[in-house]
């Protein structure tokens, strides 16, 4: 009798040993999804809770928001990374970028052959200034940087659904401004879509 006991509960653990490596039996998370909780939050879902390390070793289901350094003025961008501060941006006064300046516009022209300028008023012009425009390209102007982090354009609402693109080629001093529409090149001498119609264009450059 005793060894059909001990035949019997061998026989139970071989069975639920197989069940738990069936093909198709996905792993288990670790918990109810609802307990699981952002590391240092107190609440919300990931995996761990509170301050506590999660079953993985790590905290939260992204790290907690320590792992990824000091957010307070983090101005400086670039660099290697292990620096600190989000994405490996080093902090201020740290190495890297230093003091950056903001170009930023609102590029307009009421009508082909107009000319083309940057909206005032309403608009704030930080930085540019428009030299001139030709058949090719738009070009503006600004205090001579040390390095160049980018400068983007793009449309608006009302350029946008007729087709039209831009983009922006960028030297120390200079932004070149070239239209496309529909996939081609566009010259911006005949491009107007109304007086309220435009291209934005923000960037960013390292002072020197």
């Amino acid at each position: 009798m005793r060894r059909l006991r001990v035949a019997a509960a061998v026989a139970a653990v071989a069975v639920l040993a197989t069940a738990a490596v069936a093909p198709g039996t996905p792993p288990r998370p670790g918990g109810s999804a609802t307990a699981r909780q952002l590391s240092g939050d107190g609440g919300g879902v990931g995996v761990g809770g509170g301050d506590e390390p999660a079953a993985d070793g790590g905290f939260g289901a992204f790290g907690g928001f320590d792992d990824f350094g000091d957010f307070s003025g983090y101005g400086a961008v670039g660099g290697p990374p292990g620096q600190g501060g989000p994405g490996g941006f080093p902090r201020p006064g740290g190495p890297g970028a230093g003091r950056l300046r903001t170009l930023a516009g609102v590029l307009r022209q009421d009508r082909p052959g107009s000319g083309w300028y940057l909206v005032g008023g309403a608009h704030l012009v930080l930085g540019l200034e428009v030299g001139y425009a030709d058949h090719e390209q738009i070009v503006l102007r600004f205090p001579t940087a040390r390095r160049v982090v980018s400068v983007l354009c793009g449309p608006d609402e009302t350029y946008a659904p007729l087709g039209y693109s831009c983009g922006a080629s960028v030297s120390l001093d200079e932004v070149r401004v070239r239209l496309g529409r529909n996939g081609r090149p566009a010259d911006p001498t005949a491009t107007a879509a109304g007086r309220y119609a435009n291209f934005w264009l923000l960037g960013l450059v390292e002072q020197r």
